[in-house]
């Protein structure tokens, strides 16, 4: 094509907490020490998957408390409950308390992606304990910009790089992100106009229908402005108008020769992922290459 890349649950609670994200609490009660979060808490998590609408939540204390008589939670936002529940002991380990469940779908909504989090703890011989966390649903991410040069012209004889820069925007924060990709289509690769040495059919045009891609076609992670934008940046070799090899610097061919570097219109698309299964692209993004 001429454009290539060098590079070359067994329980919930175990399963939930290697995969969650963890919340950011905040101690609300006045009522005992302040620093029994920190005393006694060893982990929280909460997690809601926005493909089954599963709320998940983990609460492991540091060692199990007898004096603990229930343990309840609440979903807010602008001060309107949403949703309430109870967490339950884990049977196999006194110190875990989990709650799973299915929400049905108007009870968050698609626009909403940060709610509040209340977790009350009662005990037999002494005051509540709250405390608040963050609860994020998912977003899809979104590619706000990208720079991929409209004309993009070959040398002779020596390899080029292609750089293309893109910018995300995902709401529920890098770790989010599972990958960020391109495809290319060969929407009209010129023949050579040369004799036919390594290609018998190197005089005839390619036309591609489809977008093609690879498993390295993808970006790098280069920085971050703000907790929620981050940018990628790709490079890409081009072949030369002649079709030369590319070499390492040891002389290993890298890339074999060609009849010929090909000119042409190629159309790229850009897609990011994120971990929720949602996604963005754009496509149909035309670059000419020249000689």
């Amino acid at each position: 094509m001429g454009v290539y890349r060098i590079r070359l649950n067994i329980l919930f609670f175990m399963s939930f907490l290697f995969v969650s994200c963890e919340s950011s609490e905040e101690n609300n009660s006045d009522n005992i020490d302040n620093d029994f979060y920190f005393n006694n808490v060893a982990a929280f998590y909460s997690h809601y998957d926005g493909s089954d609408n599963r709320l998940s939540i983990y609460l492991e204390f540091l060692d199990a408390l007898d004096n603990i008589e229930l343990i309840t939670g609440v979903i807010t936002n602008d001060e309107q409950v949403l949703y309430e529940f109870t967490l339950s002991n884990l049977e196999i380990n006194a110190n875990v308390f989990i709650y799973e469940a299915i929400l049905t779908d108007n009870i968050l909504s698609d626009n909403i992606y940060l709610y509040n989090m209340d977790i009350n703890i009662y005990f037999t011989d002494q005051p509540s304990y709250s405390f608040s966390s963050i609860l994020t649903t998912p977003i899809d991410p979104q590619i706000i910009d990208y720079n991929i040069p409209d004309f993009f012209q070959l040398d002779s004889t020596n390899w080029k790089i292609l750089s293309i820069d893109l910018e995300v925007k995902d709401l529920n924060g890098f770790s989010n992100i599972e990958s960020v990709r391109y495809q290319i289509k060969s929407t009209l690769l010129n023949g050579c106009n040369t004799d036919c040495i390594i290609d018998d059919n190197c005089n005839e045009d390619i036309i591609g229908e489809e977008y093609v891609s690879d498993e390295t076609w993808v970006f790098d992670y280069i920085e971050s402005t703000t907790d929620s934008t981050y940018f990628y940046s790709e490079e890409i070799l081009i072949r030369p108008l002649d079709g030369s090899a590319l070499y390492d610097n040891e002389g290993n061919i890298i890339f074999n020769a060609a009849d010929c570097g090909r000119t042409g219109i190629v159309e790229f698309k850009l897609i990011a992922v994120d971990k929720d299964g949602l996604s963005d692209e754009i496509d149909s993004i035309l670059m000419e290459i020249t000689q």
